[in-house]
């Protein structure tokens, strides 16, 4: 019988079986308890780096599928595309939902597949009916955060009593600096200061105010859960119809888990992320960066807006 806590001792009384003892039992936990207390800040500080990187490279992706759009189309996608007669900011008539700018770029996102599986043909409320209430239930790599818990499907609605889910996005487009709807809060905003709007799509040379100094795309969360349709629960943002957000409310500000610890899904709530410190945003040339969350409210207003004429950079921000 081998038992590797005894020592074998021999001597003129014989063989003595020895083991340890309590006290340096609790002496070798105490120094595997200080190792641990010592290496696990540093093992979260490194997964947290590499969270942060993943999610930085998804934004730069998100920029250059967007330059491609531009050149290929010669302007930049709309933020949403809601169209009725009954929208009083709707520059053309019919009646038409579609694909947000979250959709119509991912051909040059890698994901042609699931841009196609989109049906535009069919009838009133296109995205919302149909088979594209299937189409929407892809992960797109490149909406997600590895940080966020809340990287999951989200009810959407109903169709033919039917209720349908798509997956949530940590990726909003930056429409204005006030309101990201209309007074009536039934549209989308369409004539922002900003750069992803309703029907309304902006070229780069009407990005007056610098293209490094303009924000394009920020970082979004929801709320960890299942959709559950009967309550009402929608735990996070769904990335076919496009969401896009101002900047009125700051970073993690209200209505979020990081800033607020409660998530309330009104339609413009604030960009936020669970990166410590403030969340991501594309800019307009581009490149990508976390900007702090204690960003002064005139600045960020002024980074919103494409041709303000503020003399404002990103830079320290």
């Amino acid at each position: 019988m081998c038992n590797t806590n005894l020592t074998r001792i021999e001597g003129r009384r014989g063989v003595i079986l020895r083991g340890f003892t309590l006290v340096e039992l609790l002496v070798v936990i105490a120094i595997i308890g200080v190792l641990v207390a010592l290496l696990l800040p540093a093992i979260q500080a490194a997964r947290e780096a590499a969270r942060r990187m993943h999610c930085l490279n998804n934004f730069k992706q998100i920029g250059v599928a967007m330059h491609n759009y531009h050149a290929a189309l010669g302007e930049f996608p709309t933020g949403t595309e809601w169209i009725e007669p009954s929208n009083p900011d709707t520059p053309n008539g019919g009646l038409f939902f579609g694909l947000g700018w979250s959709g119509v770029i991912l051909d040059y996102l890698e994901n042609t597949q699931v841009h196609d599986s989109f049906d535009l043909s069919i009838g009133p409320y296109q995205i919302f009916s149909g088979t594209n209430t299937k189409a929407g239930a892809v992960q797109i790599v490149a909406y997600s955060c590895p940080g966020a818990p809340e990287d999951q499907l989200a009810f959407v609605g109903t169709d033919n009593g039917i209720p349908f889910y798509w997956w949530s996005s940590n990726a909003a487009g930056v429409s204005d600096s006030q309101s990201a709807w209309t007074v009536t809060l039934n549209y989308s905003i369409t004539y922002g200061d900003g750069m992803l709007m309703n029907a309304n799509p902006i070229r780069i040379a009407e990005v007056e105010d610098g293209t490094s100094n303009t924000l394009f795309v920020g970082e979004i969360t929801g709320a960890a859960g299942i959709s559950d349709e009967a309550s009402g629960e929608i735990p996070g943002w769904y990335w076919p119809a496009g969401p896009t957000f101002s900047s009125q409310f700051g970073i993690n500000g209200p209505g979020t888990i990081p800033g607020e610890g409660v998530f309330r899904k009104t339609g413009d709530d604030a960009f936020s992320s669970y990166h410590p410190g403030g969340c991501h945003f594309l800019m307009v040339d581009g490149s990508a960066r976390l900007i702090l969350e204690n960003i002064d409210a005139a600045v960020l207003s002024a980074l919103t807006t494409r041709a303000g004429g503020e003399a404002v950079t990103v830079d320290g921000y």
